[in-house]
C-alpha cells in the first residue's frame, strides 16, 4: 500500500470514528440548545427523536408565560403566547398537533397541566411536556357543566382530583385521592340562591372553592370528618369594613376573554371566522407580575362567547378555550 493510499484510509476512518448519529447527541449540547428555543419549538424539538426527549426543565424563561391554547377540531390546535412587554410582543402558533385533544374537553388547568375527558376516560394532560396520566374510570356517564379542580401537581402524592356538577338543589362532587382506585361520591343540598352554575374551581386554603358567576361561593375539604364540617356556603362582598368577615386568598376573574381581547389577538375579528363562538375553560393561577389583570393569584371563570355573526347567519364553527401557564415550581 502506497503512503498516500495509507494517508486516505487513516483519513477515512478518523472521519468514521467522529460521525455521530443525530439522536446520540451529547445531553449537555442538547440542554444547551433548548436554553435558545420558545416554548413552541421546545416542545417539537422533544419528539424529534427518544434521545432528544430532554426533561421540561430545561426550558426556563425569564419571565411566567400566559398562554391560551385553542383546541376542538381534530388534533390540531393554536397557541397564543401573551406579550409581557406588549399585545406587539403576542405570538401565535397554529397547527401545533396534540392528539390527546381531539374530541376532548377540558375540566380544569391548573399548574401547567389540563384535566381532560374523552369518551369515558379521564386523564391529566401537560401540553408543555407532553406527559400524560391516566385517572381510574370517569365517575360520570354523561358530561354536562361539569367543573373540576386539582389541589397540587398530578405527580405529587398529596394530589386529589374534584369534578362537581351543580343541579336545581344539590352539588354532586366525586373525589379522587392519588393511589386511590375508586371515586368517592358526595353530595351537598345547596339552592340556586346559595350558589348557581358552577363556573369556575380551585384549591386554596386546604379547601376547594367552588364559585358562579356572582357572588356565590362554596367550600369544600376533602378531609372533613363529616358532610356538616366538609361543606361551607358564603356570600363574596366586594369591601367591607366588618373585622368579622373572612378574606379570600385569591382574585375572581370573570370576562377575561374580552378583558384581554382575546379575539382580536388570536386573529378571530375582520376576518371570515368573525361568526365562531367559543367555551373557554375556568382555570387557577398564580399571580403574574407582569400582568395588571392577573398580578395576585387568580381563579379565571369559564366562559361562553356567543357568535358575532349576524341574525340567520350560520356559526362557522364552534372551538374550545384554555388558560394556562408553565409550570416551573415555586410562585
Amino acid at each position: 500500500m502506497s503512503e498516500c493510499e495509507e494517508c486516505d484510509k487513516m483519513k477515512r476512518r478518523k472521519s468514521d470514528e467522529s460521525e455521530v448519529e443525530w439522536c446520540n447527541l451529547p445531553g449537555d449540547l442538547l440542554s444547551r440548545i433548548a436554553t435558545y428555543l420558545d416554548l413552541i419549538d421546545f416542545i417539537r424539538f422533544r419528539v424529534v427523536c427518544k434521545g432528544w426527549n430532554i426533561p421540561h426543565s430545561e426550558y426556563n424563561p425569564s419571565q411566567r408565560e400566559l398562554w391560551f391554547l385553542i383546541y376542538g377540531e381534530g388534533s390540531q390546535c393554536s397557541f397564543l403566547k401573551l406579550g409581557w412587554q406588549s399585545a406587539h410582543s403576542d405570538r401565535l402558533y397554529t397547527n401545533v398537533n396534540f392528539h390527546e385533544l381531539d374530541g376532548a374537553t377540558c375540566l380544569a388547568s391548573y399548574l401547567g397541566w389540563l384535566l381532560l375527558v374523552r369518551e369515558g376516560a379521564m386523564f391529566f394532560f401537560c401540553p408543555f411536556s407532553r406527559s400524560k396520566i391516566d385517572l381510574p374510570s370517569c365517575p360520570f356517564t354523561e358530561l354536562s357543566e361539569h367543573i373540576a379542580a386539582f389541589s397540587a401537581d398530578p405527580t405529587c402524592e398529596d394530589c386529589v382530583v374534584v369534578v362537581v356538577r351543580k343541579s336545581e338543589q344539590e352539588l354532586e362532587l366525586h373525589s379522587l385521592r392519588k393511589g386511590n382506585k375508586d371515586w368517592r361520591k358526595h353530595s351537598h343540598r345547596c339552592s340556586r340562591s346559595a350558589l348557581n352554575t358552577v363556573s369556575g374551581a380551585g384549591f386554596s386554603e386546604n379547601k376547594f372553592q367552588f364559585l358562579d358567576a356572582h357572588d356565590g361561593l362554596v367550600t369544600f375539604n376533602p378531609d372533613g370528618k363529616s358532610s356538616k364540617n366538609s361543606w361551607m356556603s358564603y356570600r363574596i362582598v366586594s369591601h367591607s369594613s366588618s373585622k368579622d368577615l373572612e378574606s379570600l386568598e385569591y382574585g375572581i376573574r370573570k370576562n377575561m376573554f374580552g378583558l384581554l381581547n382575546m379575539a382580536d389577538r388570536l386573529g378571530l375579528k375582520g376576518s371570515e371566522d368573525d361568526n365562531v363562538s367559543i367555551s373557554t375553560c375556568g382555570a387557577m393561577i398564580f399571580g403574574l407580575r407582569w400582568l395588571p389583570l392577573l398580578r395576585g393569584d387568580s381563579i379565571i371563570l369559564s366562559e361562553t362567547i356567543a357568535a358575532a355573526a349576524a341574525d340567520g347567519q350560520p356559526v362557522a364553527r364552534h372551538v374550545k378555550g384554555i388558560t394556562t401557564v408553565p409550570w416551573m415550581g415555586g410562585k
